[in-house]
């Protein structure tokens, strides 16, 4: 009886066993497989995979709210306008005058070479433009007269104020005279002269405007223009300390004087030919260092322009003996018009029919 109970409990421990190991099967399938996905996980994906996968994506993304962006668009929202043109601004009453007053300087000129100036617009002229800008340039000949423009320390001499330019409402209002009232100008402030030296300045001046192939159009750039100058300075005439007797000054950045300032209209007037003429010789005199001008010497100095000097350069002009008051200064010129048709066989031959204005009608 004792040998049988062995078989017995072999058979039943057979379906016992069957589970263990089917425990252990499972168990090490699972694990196999964990193995596995971790094994691919770490697996580098393929480049192809991943942007193909991206792009998908990404198109998606893209083409759904363009979709939805065009139903709103068309269906609840109208076209915008078409854009504007943006609109002027509006002149103010002092822009307006300035206006006015350059467009009177134009066709005074224009008439007056043409010899069609009448005696109403002449006289109109002279009281509307002419003569409220002459006592604003004889101001500007003398340092007492202009003092108020630099506040100058009676006691200590320091400057309370250092401009940059000149300003003035009156001289700021035109950019020019016009050559007719120009010469009127110089004459009347003795700064005008005719004499035997103005044709060789006039050759001088044409030269440098061939040597710069300037071409002869209706309204040239200041930078293309030239001033001839000649002139002299030193303790007295018989001890010349400088002198030059022949120099074409163009657009230039000659070291700057604190009387000799340009006047603002449009547009920046510093590096004009003429001012910088006048500009040439005081960089060669010795400044008073309290001062700042040239008190002690004596000179001369004769500018020619080969255009109608601006506003800015005739007031230059003025201001030469408020740093210079021992020197003297002459000045001559040709309107564009005279100095264009010698550059090129294709400018217009322009001759001036009028005489020069009297100084007083």
């Amino acid at each position: 009886m004792r040998q049988g109970m062995p078989g017995r409990q072999s058979a039943s421990a057979r379906p016992r066993a069957a589970l263990r190991w089917l425990l252990v099967a499972s168990a090490v399938a699972a694990t196999s497989t964990g193995l596995i996905s971790w094994a691919l996980g770490t697996l580098p994906r393929t480049p192809a995979f991943v942007l193909g996968k991206g792009a998908i994506e990404k198109k998606a993304v893209r083409l759904l709210p363009c979709v939805v962006q065009r139903k709103i668009w068309n269906a609840d929202n109208p076209r915008p306008p078409p854009a504007r043109p943006p609109r002027e601004r509006k002149q103010t009453d002092l822009e307006k005058q300035a206006d006015a007053i350059v467009h009177a300087v134009v066709a005074v000129e224009l008439l007056h070479w043409h010899g069609k100036l009448g005696g109403t617009l002449d006289r109109a002229f002279r009281k509307c433009v002419y003569k409220p800008v002459l006592p604003r340039l004889l101001r500007l000949t003398d340092r007492k007269a202009s003092a108020d423009d630099f506040r100058v320390d009676e006691k200590t001499g320091k400057f309370g104020m250092r401009p940059s330019r000149v300003h003035d409402q009156v001289l700021e209002k035109q950019f020019t005279l016009g050559y007719a009232f120009t010469d009127v100008a110089l004459e009347h402030m003795g700064r005008r002269e005719d004499a035997t030296w103005i044709p060789m300045a006039k050759l001088v001046g044409r030269r440098e405007l061939h040597a710069l192939e300037a071409w002869p159009e209706d309204d040239p750039q200041a930078k293309e223009l030239v001033a001839w100058s000649s002139g002299w300075a030193g303790p007295s005439a018989e001890d010349m300390r400088v002198i030059f007797r022949d120099r074409a000054v163009g657009h230039n950045d000659a070291k700057p004087v604190i009387y000799i300032l340009p006047v603002f209209v449009d547009h920046d007037r510093t590096a004009h030919a003429e001012r910088q003429a006048l500009l040439c010789l005081l960089e060669a005199c010795p400044m008073d260092p309290k001062t700042e001008g040239q008190d002690t010497w004596v000179g001369q100095i004769r500018v020619f322009a080969t255009h109608t000097p601006c506003i800015s350069c005739l007031s230059s002009m003025c201001q030469f003996t408020r740093a210079f008051p021992g020197g003297g200064i002459k000045v001559s010129f040709d309107a564009w018009k005279q100095t264009r048709r010698w550059l090129s066989e294709d400018a217009c031959d322009e001759r001036p029919i009028a005489e020069p204005i009297d100084i007083e009608e």
